[in-house]
């Protein structure tokens, strides 16, 4: 389902998922997600849409170290 992810290029779905569980101020949005989440595989590219209607890009998920 990658083919989803035209403007996502680096956040994966086992990362959303980290971030759904750890930092996602909305636990009921949060948990839905994470349902939804389980029809994808964890190393796949986060459909655009998803990360649109979550509010998040690309910049929530960058490690600078």
């Amino acid at each position: 389902m990658s083919e989803l992810a035209k403007k996502n290029k680096t956040v994966k779905v086992y990362q959303l998922k980290i971030y759904l569980r750890e930092k996602y101020p909305n636990r009921s949005v949060a948990q839905i997600y994470l349902e939804v989440l389980e029809n994808f595989d964890d190393d796949e590219l986060v459909p655009d849409l998803i990360l649109e209607n979550l509010l998040l890009d690309e910049e929530d998920f960058r490690v600078d170290g």
